[in-house]
Order: C-alpha cells, then sequence, then structure tokens
C-alpha cells in the first residue's frame, strides 16, 4: 500500500463498512503470491519496501501494525537474554541470528518486518533439529487468530483454534474481539492494517512450507489434518473481512495439488517397484545392447529421480548413519552406487576375450564422458569406480588393446571424480555447471557431517545455535536446487529395466576378484590375444 492509499484510507476512516474492509484488506493483501524465487544464497529481504511505512502503533497491537524497514531501528537487533546477533550482516544489512530460544525463532519467523527469505528457507529446513512440526504449525495458527481477535466486532464470526490434545484436535475459544464502539475509527484502519499483515505473513509462510518441504505433511498426518482443518476454518469464514484470507487459501489448496502431483515427474517409480517385486521376467534385458548416449541418458534419468526421492530431513543429524530407518532414500543411493560399480566391472569380466573385454571398457568410458556432459556425476563415479578396481586395473593384456586416447579420457575422468580434498575437483565442476545436474550426495554428506560432529546445536546457555542451521541449511539447499530443477529426457521402459536387472545380477566383490584371476592368471607369461599380438 502506498502513502497515497494510506492517506484515503485514513480520510475516509470514518465511513469504514465491511466492503469498505475487503477492499482495504485486499489492498493489504497483493502481497499474497508465489514465494520468492529460490536462489542458493538469497539473503534479500525481498519484502521490506513492500512493507514501508510512516505511520507506526504500538497500541493493542503489540508492535507496529505498519511495519517499518526493519534497518532503520537498531533497537531490533539488540542482543538479550534469548537472543544474540552475528557482526555478519546479511545483503539486506541486517544483522544475522547467531542464538536464540525457541520462541525468539517462531516470533521472528512470523513478524512481518523480518521478511528475509535466507531466514525462512533456514528455519523450513532445519526446525526439525531443534523442534517439531506441530510446534511450528500451533504457533503459525495462533498468531492469525491473535490478530483476528484484534479486529472490531463487526458481525465477524469467532474463529476457533485447533490444538492437539492427546492426538485429538479440539476447539477452544478465541481471544474476545474489540467493539466498534470502543475504539475510534483510526484504530479500526490500524487493526485492519494489522491483521492484514499478519494473515498476510501466515499464508505466505505456510506456502513456502508446503511449496518447499510437503515431504513434512505427507510423513505426518496428524500435521496435515491439522493444516487442512485451520485452512478449512478460514475459508468457511463468512464474513468479507476475509475474503483475502479465502483467496489466499485457494492459493494454498492450488500449491498443494501441485505437490501431490509432482511426484509423477519421472514416470519410473512404477517400473522400479514393479521390478524389485519380482512382478515380470526381465531376464531377456540383461543382454541388451544399448547405445552409449541412450545408456547415459537413462542413467541419468534414474539418479536424478532417486535423488528427488530424498527428503530433506533426511540430511539432518547424520541420519544416514544414526539411523538409517530414518534416511532411507540417501542408504538407498550408496547401497545403488556400489552395485553400479560391481555391474560395470561385471560386464567388463564377462568377456572372454581381452578383445572383448577392451571393447566393453571403451563402452563405459564413453557413456561416461556423456554422463560429464548431461552433468550426471553420480553414474559418472559410478562408472570410473567400477572401471578402477584393482581387480579391472590388473588386466593387463586388456588394457594394452584400450585405445590411448579412450585411456587418457579415463585419466581426464578420474581427475574429476577425486576424493582427494574431500572432492574438491568434483565440487568445482558442479559449480561450473548449470542445472540440471545430478552430484554424488556423498559428496555433500562429507560436509553434513563435519558440521554436525564441528558445532553444538546449542551454546552453553541453552539457546538454539542459528549459524550452525545456516551452515546445514546452505549444503542442503544447493542439494534442493538440483532436486527441484528436472531433465528433459525420454524414459525408455526397457533400459531402465535393463539397468535395474544388471545391477542385480551384478557380481560381488569377491566373485569380481575371481573372475578377474581365472581370465588372466598371475604370472601368466604369453597370453593369447587376437591375431597373434602380444604385451609386454
Amino acid at each position: 500500500m502506498d502513502q497515497q492509499q494510506q492517506f484515503l484510507c485514513l480520510e475516509n476512516a470514518n465511513n469504514l463498512s465491511s466492503v469498505d474492509f475487503e477492499k482495504l484488506l485486499c489492498l493489504g493483501f497483493q502481497q499474497i503470491v508465489s514465494p520468492p524465487p529460490f536462489s542458493l544464497l538469497d539473503e534479500q529481504d525481498t519484502c521490506i519496501e513492500n512493507l514501508q511505512s510512516e505511520t507506526s502503533s504500538h497500541s493493542c497491537y503489540g508492535r507496529s501494525s505498519l511495519t517499518n524497514d526493519p534497518r532503520s531501528d537498531p533497537r531490533l537487533f539488540a542482543d538479550g537474554a534469548s537472543i544474540k546477533y552475528s557482526l555478519r550482516m546479511n545483503s539486506g544489512q541486517t544483522p544475522k541470528v547467531r542464538y536464540a530460544s525457541l520462541d525468539k525463532l517462531l516470533e521472528r519467523l512470523m513478524d512481518a518486518r523480518f521478511l528475509g527469505v535466507e531466514y525462512l528457507n533456514t528455519f523450513l529446513l532445519t526446525y526439525r533439529c531443534f523442534t517439531d512440526g506441530h510446534t511450528v504449525l500451533g504457533y503459525i495458527i495462533n498468531t492469525y487468530y491473535d490478530a483476528l481477535a484484534k479486529l472490531p466486532d463487526n458481525g465477524v464470526p469467532e474463529s476457533p483454534s485447533y490444538l492437539p490434545k492427546n492426538n485429538i484436535f479440539e476447539k477452544q475459544s478465541p481471544p474476545p474481539r474489540h467493539s466498534l464502539t470502543s475504539i475510534g475509527s483510526e484504530s479500526v484502519f490500524m487493526a485492519a492494517k494489522y491483521y492484514s499483515e499478519v494473515a498476510m505473513r501466515v499464508f505466505n509462510v505456510i506456502k513456502s512450507w508446503i511449496s518447499k518441504y510437503y515431504q513434512d505433511f505427507v510423513s505426518d498426518p496428524s500435521l496435515h489434518q491439522r493444516l487442512m482443518i485451520f485452512l478449512d476454518q478460514v475459508a468457511s469464514n463468512e464474513s468479507n473481512m476475509t475474503q483475502c484470507g479465502r483467496k489466499a487459501v485457494n492459493i494454498i489448496h492450488r500449491s498443494l495439488a501441485l505437490q501431490e502431483a509432482s511426484s509423477a515427474a519421472y514416470p519410473i517409480e512404477d517400473i522400479y517397484n514393479h521390478y524389485f517385486n519380482k512382478s515380470g521376467d526381465y531376464s531377456c534385458l540383461s543382454n541388451l545392447v544399448v547405445d552409449c548416449e541412450v545408456m547415459a541418458q537413462q542413467l541419468t534419468i534414474l539418479e536424478h529421480w532417486a535423488l528427488t526421492e530424498i527428503a530433506p530431513n533426511e540430511f539432518l543429524d547424520k541420519s544416514w548413519v544414526k539411523d538409517k530407518e530414518r534416511a532411507p532414500h540417501i542408504c538407498s543411493i550408496m547401497q545403488r552406487c556400489d552395485k553400479m560399480s560391481n555391474m560395470v566391472a561385471s560386464e567388463v569380466l564377462s568377456g572372454e576375450t581381452a578383445s572383448t573385454r577392451a571393447k566393453t571398457i571403451t563402452r563405459w568410458i564413453n557413456v561416461a564422458t556423456l554422463c560429464k556432459k548431461y552433468n550426471n556425476f553420480a553414474s559418472l563415479l559410478q562408472v570410473v569406480a567400477g572401471l578402477t578396481f584393482s581387480a579391472i586395473q590388473r588386466l593387463k593384456y586388456t588394457w594394452c588393446i584400450v585405445p590411448q586416447e579412450i585411456k587418457s579420457e579415463l585419466n581426464s575422468l578420474k581427475e574429476v571424480v577425486s576424493v582427494a580434498n574431500r572432492f574438491k575437483n568434483m565440487k568445482a565442476e558442479i559449480k561450473r555447471c548449470d542445472p540440471p545436474c545430478v552430484p554424488y550426495v556423498g559428496v555433500y554428506l562429507a560436509d553434513l557431517i563435519s558440521i554436525e560432529e564441528g558445532v553444538q546445536n546449542l551454546n552453553s546457555n541453552g539457546l538454539i545455535n542459528f549459524a550452525k542451521m545456516r551452515m546445514l541449511a546452505h549444503t542442503i539447499l544447493e542439494i534442493r536446487l538440483y532436486q527441484q530443477t528436472y531433465y528433459d529426457l525420454k524414459v525408455v521402459p526397457d533400459v531402465i529395466k535393463h539397468i535395474l536387472v544388471n545391477c542385480s545380477n551384478a557380481l560381488c566383490e569377491d566373485k569380481i576378484f575371481e573372475r578377474s584371476y581365472t581370465l588372466e592368471p598371475r604370472n601368466q607369461r604369453s597370453p593369447a590375444i587376437e591375431h597373434g599380438a602380444s604385451c609386454a
């Protein structure tokens, strides 16, 4: 709302009707749109300029109802017993929260004066480290009803708050509202403006939560039920005052529908489940001859689908180490990484002659090169790992047939996936590429373990270490970027099945060594190589 609109509203405050209230709130709710575009380090207070005003109120509304630019009031960033700020500034030139109590973090989340994208993203991603979804949603709901209760009683039906008690949702009466006769016309305007700001913040936080972390509601049906009860209550309110609220709820419902449909982005989940349920005979696909380009594309689709399956909470608290049931998709990816490497080695060793094995090695190096072209670093590492098994590298008479330029290409790829300095080279390659991309998850797991083990969740005074939460969020949000950017590639079901069959049938490490020594025994002096060639 600009200054001219504020002036007109104040001039006509004495004549505000229910229709006028609706128009007034519509002005306030113009900001209820999709959440700001996702970025890794976007710390801009993107909505500050939309909430600037010269008028403020410190009456019954608890804080300024016409929000000022927080940068103009250093008192907002003064250290206290329950909150400590960092000396570092974000890009909006406001101090970052370093330590805080849970109450202070929740208060800041819902305070319309602090609309930085970084804080919202960090909180919604990491709150699981220090609280739970019901606590967060309960605070959001109560914030909305507290603001609604401050509106004048002009026929708006009382809106109940729902709080969990013994897993049952019970209705609780909201605080009493003021009557039109007890407050002046200017206060009527201030109450309406305060409500519009709070409601705008409530609905934007909910929409961001749904659009970015919908899995929270899928994994906890009671949390989903509680959210739906709240949205239904807002939508069913008969008052014109909450007309904008109902519009916002419709936007949130559409966001929910989009999230439910997004799981079908890649039509391979049914293929995957169908195979592992042992439905159908796929043995005929094990010897399928697949073009290198098609193989690289299908490996990319398969790995990116697996990446998108990982829920954000799986990356927190080293769950893939402490409790694998809390990180099923991370564990599945790590297991399949080993199986894929074994599959590559097994295919090489399936050749009876050195020439056949050399052709298989060449083919897989070409596939690895194409995976790099598609920014598929997960499959790139798997293929290179399979080709650099000591059981494969020892095949002296096989490697001497592989063209030198192909071996040079493999050496170049080995540099990319080197584990030296915690995958320094791969990290550099990932940062240089444009999404879509499939990073190797292990790169990030090593960084997350370092953060978890090096920094405590609470400081000596029992305050939550929000600086640590930002470090965790920075790493996880980078993965989220790649999860949410999809490839425009066509699924070839038979090739996906071929990959799954061969992964399942791959030799174990002991069998790989056994087969390697059978094909090229130790101290073999003059192996029979095709066309009478020899290898020194």
